[in-house]
């Protein structure tokens, strides 16, 4: 069997060693992305490559962390990341063609300066989003995220992202949930 994707995100999950935070972002990630590759009527070959790519997109900072007294910054998991999802993917079964396309999004996903394929785009929507509800911007945060959206999927979630972290932003008493 080819392109184990199940097995390559237990695999993810076991790496994490059940650490909350990443476990969960890796989840999350993984579920917008499929959402998100699902609504844009990706290939196959597509939608493999980014759900592999959100299942792997952090998968450096565990090892950086271990390995670089604390320092899991950008370059550092830029440096780790080639070796972790070679050897993630190896053991998963993936084409060993698919291999360089989901290396490239996973080193590119914080990389906003530049032009993005379609898959990259939709890997950092997935990504921006999950980290807005883990760590909500403030106003100045939330534009720039704003602009860095393409898809309708992505720009609709983000929005709805964005409108509730500024209520639990909100001063006690401007709270409206039930």
């Amino acid at each position: 069997m080819i392109n184990e994707e199940a097995r390559l995100l237990r695999s993810a999950l076991r790496y994490e060693e059940g650490h909350a935070r990443r476990t969960q972002h890796i989840l999350k990630v993984y579920a917008l992305a499929k959402l998100f590759g699902e609504e844009e009527k990706l290939s196959d070959e597509d939608r493999q490559i980014l759900q592999a790519a959100a299942i792997l997109h952090d998968i450096a900072i565990k090892y950086c962390k271990e390995h670089g007294s604390g320092d899991a910054g950008q370059e550092r998991q830029r440096e780790a990341a080639p070796r972790l999802v070679a050897q993630f993917l190896s053991e998963a079964n993936y084409l060993p063609a698919y291999a360089p396309k989901i290396l490239d999004l996973v080193l590119r996903h914080h990389d906003y300066d530049h032009d993005r394929s379609r898959l990259l785009q939709l890997l950092m929507e997935a990504d921006l989003i999950v980290n807005c509800f883990e760590n909500p911007p403030d106003e100045k945060q939330a534009e720039r995220i704003r602009g860095l959206f393409q898809t309708g999927g992505g720009i609709e979630l983000l929005s709805l992202c964005l409108k509730e972290s500024r209520k639990r932003q909100a001063p006690a008493g401007g709270d409206d949930r039930p």
